[in-house]
């Protein structure tokens, strides 16, 4: 038994000099946390654990998609571990340190979207003509594309952007053609809007990446201007082959389809 104890005593002996030698100093604190006599890898958990909650990812500006606000971005921040542990060893005594905190921008910021935001670039519209509930299917996806923001050389998916035509999103029976012949399906009219938006698009000489016609032809565009979407299959897609920002502004009026495409003047 005296001779565990003899070990004991010496361990804690041996202990106590290596933190006199290798740990933090007395009274240090951490962002107001004790961090005293720790030693080197015991500090750098501790430095991890204090560090979590500073350490967040930048969020990009955007739009509000009901609204059309700009919603300005949020710079981000990652902590230097080492840095803060080297800043924790060689402090005095008594001393409170700071994380030592890297800011992390955002890769855009909202002063382009406002840019976007003041002119036209591309529109196109087009006449309404059917039922009630080809009327809510073609208003339902004219909201999911309004304040759709692209940035450059990112790619724009009508199926992505829109989502699912079910009921469960607001969609009715209406009539779509379906192999050259008419049928009734949920969302029928929803071609009307992706056909608006690519003859937008092409006005604004974005970069069409995904397009396909009827198998017959429609009323609202001219022959060979239509674009069928149908999700889980066929798809309008465009780049934004600019180098700055393309908004998506899309409404109805007096039985029209109206869609802009917003960006700034480019040189």
């Amino acid at each position: 038994m005296a001779f565990f104890c003899s070990l004991t005593v010496l361990s804690s002996w041996v202990d106590k000099l290596e933190r006199d030698a290798f740990g933090v100093k007395a009274g240090v604190k951490l962002e107001g946390v004790e961090v005293e006599r720790l030693l080197p890898e015991e500090l750098e958990e501790v430095v991890r654990g204090i560090a979590l909650p500073h350490q967040k990812l930048p969020v990009e500006p955007r739009l509000d998609k009901d609204t059309g606000q700009v919603i300005r971005e949020e710079a981000g921040a990652t902590v230097d571990i080492e840095a803060t542990v080297a800043q924790l060893r060689a402090c005095s005594p008594g001393q409170n340190v700071e994380l030592v905190k890297i800011p992390l921008p955002t890769l855009h910021t909202s002063a382009e979207i406002l840019d976007a935001q003041k002119s036209i670039i591309g529109s196109y519209s087009t006449w309404f003509h059917g039922s009630a509930a080809r009327y809510q299917n073609i208003a339902t996806a004219m909201r999911g594309v309004n304040n759709t923001l692209i940035w450059p050389d990112q790619l724009f998916s009508f199926n992505e952007v829109v989502g699912p035509r079910t009921p469960e999103r607001g969609y009715l029976p209406a009539p779509v053609i379906l192999n050259g012949g008419m049928d009734v399906g949920y969302g029928g009219g929803v071609c009307q809007v992706s056909s608006t938006l690519y003859n937008a698009a092409l006005a604004a000489n974005l970069q069409v990446v995904e397009r396909h016609g009827h198998s017959k032809p429609v009323h609202y565009v001219p022959e060979g201007r239509d674009a069928t979407v149908d999700y889980g299959g066929v798809d309008l897609k465009f780049r934004n082959n600019r180098s700055t920002p393309v908004i998506i502004r899309a409404y109805l009026n007096n039985g029209r389809l109206y869609i802009e495409l917003r960006g700034a003047e480019q040189n």
